[in-house]
């Protein structure tokens, strides 16, 4: 049943080929009133399985993969409530949770998201938050902070946004089809004069890759998207230096590891290093039409 005091907040989750990880996700979701899902052209039976599990969400069909960030900003137009919980298909959160995530918002208004600290299982934390990413990251194993936390960046598995503030910025950057968007949004945020905040106490369950089922293929566009939207991040962020260093590292290595894991039947390893070798072609000779058909 849904909880009657989480009436400020709509979930909003972006799903791809998420069948295997529905039935849980469909357990997170019966809790909420306002449920937005937006599918992006999944060609397994994740619409089906959404229509049958969380009848009372508004499902959005798309015919296409968008990418994660245009897929949650057209969801976002639907978003009528104060509040909006991002949330990843393969992550787990309690009503209490999010009530706890809105108080922080609540009690400080100049803060634009609030995420929780995510959990691998019950015992082994995942990193949360950190510096921005071109900063120097602090060494050693993560550990789960005590008390709230302001962050240059934050995890998107599950991030608690502030609706006006999102729509102020003009939510996610359509540039980044995968990776880096939570970087760049969390930067963008704070750009804008808007805190982002960690808040430990608020827990979440994020396992962690299993929003889509996993192949050569899929690691290879993932690998991609991955090497591209660093290339924008850095670009961005950093300076064009820095991106053409990271693009010539992956040019001079991405034919021999690609050889070398592929005669030594690495297939996993194999399609990561061609992707981000072609990223980096894309990169260098400006072949958006390649890398937009890459989806």
């Amino acid at each position: 049943m849904t909880d009657p005091t989480l009436t400020r907040v709509t979930v909003v989750c972006v799903t791809y080929n998420s069948a295997p990880v529905l039935p849980a996700l469909a357990v997170t979701l019966a809790r909420f009133r306002n449920v937005v899902v937006i599918d992006n052209g999944s060609r397994d039976d994740t619409l089906h399985q959404l229509r049958d599990r969380v009848p009372h969400a508004r499902v959005i069909a798309r015919t296409d993969n968008a990418g994660f960030g245009v897929a949650n900003n057209q969801a976002m137009q639907q978003v009528e409530t104060e509040y909006a919980l991002l949330l990843n298909p393969d992550c787990q959160i309690e009503p209490h949770a999010v009530d706890l995530l809105e108080q922080t918002l609540d009690s400080h208004p100049d803060a634009g998201i609030v995420a929780p600290q995510g959990w691998r299982s019950l015992t082994v934390p995942q990193k949360s938050w950190r510096p921005a990413f071109f900063r120097s990251q602090p060494p050693g194993q993560y550990c789960v902070p005590d008390q709230l936390v302001a962050a240059e960046w934050l995890h998107g598995s599950c991030q608690l946004v502030r609706t006006r503030a999102f729509a102020a910025i003009g939510g996610f950057d359509p540039a980044f089809f995968l990776y880096y968007e939570d970087d760049d949004l969390c930067l963008r945020m704070q750009q804008a004069g808007w805190r982002c905040l960690l808040q430990p106490a608020a827990r979440a369950l994020h396992p962690g890759g299993a929003s889509s089922a996993p192949s050569v293929r899929t690691t290879f566009i993932k690998q991609f998207h991955y090497a591209r939207s660093r290339q924008i991040a850095l670009q961005r962020y950093v300076s064009g230096g820095a991106a053409f260093a990271h693009r010539a590292r992956l040019l001079v290595a991405w034919l021999p590891a690609t050889v070398l894991y592929a005669l030594i039947l690495q297939r996993q390893h194999a399609s990561k290093w061609f992707g981000w070798g072609l990223a980096g072609l894309c990169a260098a000779f400006h072949l958006d039409g390649i890398a937009n058909r890459i989806r």
